[in-house]
């Protein structure tokens, strides 16, 4: 069972109710493997994976990275960097507000470090002081780190990564959404909180789905023995990969 986590394990208040754990220990009791499927990075997925005491590798950055919760990776998909270079050039010099994925965590190159960057965004959407604390609490389990000539490092190779993201208006991310199509980039375009949208880039063919398949495979299980359950856009392929696709109620 591959569960997303933002909008489907927990809820849109940011909460992991009673409830859901007690559904997810009755699963693994009954011997039904349970793995958490999200774009979020390791560290963060991490955080839930040990709260419900999971032991399968969790999907991780979309499908990017495919980690079990001891830190030794299963399955690993950076970008070309040659490839990204120039796109995270132009995004920077448009003022998008860029995170980058790599094993050990999240770079970003924002004149601000992030955290005064998604507390600005969070007001904007007006969203609740739970929300505003869970917003915090996830900057720091993430590890963001500003890295000021972040391009610069990824032109000279000094490090791989798996995922780039984004937040802001469409009207300043729907030109990056098709540039990074056009570029046979994997992209995930969808509403984020209220005005923003939220962009999310891959290695070509990476998805929640491909990733799916791949660890299914690991784990030595059909994928019609497969469940998948998810709220969002990036969701789509593996509710559609898996033996049984389940959409929240609340979903997009």
């Amino acid at each position: 069972m591959a569960i997303d986590i933002d909008g489907t394990l927990i809820n849109n208040n940011m909460r992991l109710t009673v409830p859901t754990r007690q559904a997810i220990a009755r699963a693994r009791q009954q011997g039904i493997k349970v793995t958490l499927a999200t774009g979020r990075s390791f560290h963060s997925a991490k955080s839930y994976a040990d709260r419900l005491k999971l032991d399968v590798p969790l999907i991780c950055a979309n499908g990017a990275l495919i980690r079990h919760r001891d830190g030794s990776v299963i399955s690993a998909s950076n970008f070309a960097n040659k490839t990204i270079a120039p796109l995270l050039a132009e995004m920077q010099a448009a003022d998008i507000y860029i995170q980058v994925y790599h094993k050990g965590g999240i770079y970003t190159s924002a004149k601000k470090i992030s955290l005064p960057a998604w507390i600005q965004m969070i007001c904007d959407n007006k969203l609740k002081l739970n929300q505003l604390t869970y917003s915090v609490r996830e900057f720091f389990l993430s590890k963001v780190k500003k890295i000021p000539d972040l391009v610069e490092r990824i032109e000279q190779d000094e490090f791989q990564s798996h995922k780039i993201f984004s937040a802001g208006k469409p009207q300043a991310l729907e030109k990056f959404q098709h540039r990074a199509a056009g570029l046979g980039l994997s992209v995930d375009y969808y509403p984020g909180t209220k005005d923003y949208m939220y962009l999310e880039i891959a290695p070509p063919g990476i998805s929640k789905g491909w990733a799916l398949k791949q660890l299914a495979g690991h784990l030595q299980i059909a994928m019609e023995e497969v469940v998948a359950m998810g709220d969002n856009l990036n969701d789509r392929t593996m509710i559609e990969a898996a033996g049984l696709g389940v959409v929240m109620g609340n979903g997009h």
